[in-house]
This record gives structure tokens, sequence and C-alpha cells, in this order.
């Protein structure tokens, strides 16, 4: 819970994403920024599982739920605790994204980190793009094949 905090003042003021406890959207991204900010660096030290609307710590959501009082009145210089982050590549990858995009880019990234340590080349992206697909059902699986391939050119997955 540590560095929750200030990074969600990073967001808010980085991204123009002001954290309200009481919307689900905001819930629903404010896991995916923090899943993917370990891909750029930051140390949070949440565990995640796969769900349908891709990786998730119940941990953070207690995290966010203790804090949501704190938030607002937190004026601390978040700069010297967001542990490694490189916010400007950070800012690079989910600078305009909606929560959709957000859902597939951290399940592939999941699925990613998973199948990374046992296979290369065009069968860890046969994998990725196929598990992707059966866990984010529902979307279209050319728009899986789209965003892998963002994550792909900025860097965060090699195959």
């Amino acid at each position: 819970m540590g560095n929750l905090l200030p990074f969600m003042k990073f967001l808010e003021r980085e991204a123009g994403f002001g954290f309200d406890i009481e919307k689900f959207e905001h819930r629903l991204m404010l896991q995916k920024y923090v899943f993917i900010s370990k891909f750029f660096g930051f140390n949070h030290g949440y565990s995640y599982s796969i769900y349908l609307r891709g990786p998730y710590s119940p941990a953070l959501a207690d995290d966010y739920y203790k804090l949501a009082d704190f938030y607002s009145s937190y004026d601390e210089d978040y700069t010297k605790e967001l542990g490694g982050l490189n916010t400007e590549k950070f800012m690079k990858v989910i600078e305009g994204r909606d929560v959709k995009w957000l859902e597939i880019a951290a399940t592939i990234l999941s699925v990613y980190d998973t199948y990374r340590k046992k296979f290369g080349g065009a069968e860890l992206k046969k994998r990725v793009i196929s598990t992707s697909c059966d866990i984010k059902s529902a979307t279209e699986p050319e728009k899986i094949h789209q965003v892998f391939e963002e994550l792909k050119i900025a860097g965060l997955i090699d195959t």
C-alpha cells in the first residue's frame, strides 16, 4: 500500500486520471494501470490472478478502498515514491487509452509474462494471442492482434 497513493497522484497529475472510488470503470482502470506499470519498472508488490476482465489483485482493491479517504488530501512529492517507474515510457503507452484497451493490454501482458518462460518466437506469439482471445472471448480477435502489435512496438513484448 506504501506507494499506491503516490502512484494514484501521478496518474491524476500526469495522465489526467482523477480516481473516483464510486466508479466501477475507475477501479477497473486503476487495476490495469498498476498491473501495466510493473512492465515499466514500478515495484508495487501486488500479486494478480487472471479474470474475465484481465489481471485483478484483491489486495490492490483492498488498498484503494482503504486509501479512498486520503486520496484527495494527499499533497506529497509523489515522484520520490514511484520506485523505478519509467514515467515517460509508461505515459506514452497509456495516454489516451480507454478501459477496453487497458483490459486487453493487461491480459496480453499477463499471458505473455507467463508464456515467455516456456516459448519463443512465432510459437510464443501464437499462444499469447490464442490464450488472450480465449480469456477475452467477447473481444474481436483483430482487436487483440492490434493491441499485441502496439505492445510489441512499445517494446513490452519480444517475440
